[in-house]
């Protein structure tokens, strides 16, 4: 069996035309001992875990490691996996590599993965916690530190964005997509965690999702939108990561014994956006 580092090697000698070099742009011509050279000799390292750091300046996250591993223990109860089962159909219908954009700590693309994509499936963030924690754990897709933008991923060469409640870049998302690609992308609906905002009482702010979807649309000439709802048991055991996963939750009195029967089920309300130009 490959370590993680030859294995993502290999990943990148064989998709190669994947990527571009973040200082100029220009692509990659090699990947050997490890380094990965451009045109113009810029050289990256793949690291023991099997990542890449191609991000040209820091950037501060607040996704500190406590909370990532919040967001990874509720991600692997199956909090998700009804939205990841209705995304998962609309990946099987442009052929082609997939990129997910903020990925966090990457379970969301390491179930999709796992549900059978056999096409190359890169997931990136801007938090080197979060990737690290991601390849760590998970031994598919390829992760890697990176910026949307200034992304170093390849000009027409993507089939699917994944832009699951992440910010988005839409002059990159074009940039990006393949001829006939999509971006599939995920906004809350207003009841999302409603229970948490419910626990904010007369503060908190009613949300909606027009303008973003509004956005959205400006961009793409077809646009399928699908909502996705269900409810959560969450156990008393999970309830601290649920508060420490958002910033819903971080301001609130965590003192669980007060809040453990409001926080028993959760809603989840999304509506899944699909955009082509196509």
């Amino acid at each position: 069996m490959l370590k993680k580092r030859d294995k993502a090697q290999l990943f990148l000698k064989n998709n190669l035309k994947l990527f571009q070099c973040p200082v100029c742009h220009n692509g990659f011509e090699s990947i050997e001992n490890y380094q990965l050279l451009c045109k113009e000799k810029h050289q990256f390292d793949l690291n023991k875990k099997g990542t890449l750091h191609l991000m040209l300046k820091s950037v501060e996250s607040e996704y500190t490691r406590d909370m990532l591993l919040s967001r990874q223990h509720i991600a692997q109860s199956g909090f998700w996996q009804p939205l990841l089962d209705s995304i998962y159909p609309k990946l099987q219908i442009v052929d082609g590599a997939i990129l997910d954009v903020g990925c966090g700590e990457g379970s969301h693309a390491a179930y999709l993965k796992d549900k059978g994509i056999t096409e190359p499936l890169i997931a990136f963030d801007i938090s080197k916690e979060g990737i690290n924690l991601a390849a760590a754990t998970y031994s598919d897709p390829f992760f890697l530190v990176a910026d949307l933008a200034d992304s170093p991923f390849a000009s027409g060469q993507y089939a699917t964005l994944l832009n699951i409640l992440s910010p988005s870049n839409y002059s990159e998302f074009k940039r990006l997509l393949k001829t006939g690609g999509q971006v599939i992308k995920v906004v809350p609906n207003p009841d999302y965690l409603k229970e948490l905002r419910d626990l904010k009482g007369s503060e908190a702010d009613t949300y909606s999702n027009e303008e973003v979807v509004s956005k959205f649309e400006e961009h793409f000439s077809t646009v399928h939108k699908e909502k996705v709802r269900y409810t959560y048991k969450l156990s008393k055991e999970l309830q601290a990561d649920f508060l420490n996963m958002t910033p819903l939750g971080w301001h609130l009195d965590k003192n669980l014994n007060n809040i453990t029967d409001e926080l028993d089920e959760i809603t989840i309300d999304l509506l899944l956006l699909v955009g082509s130009n196509a």
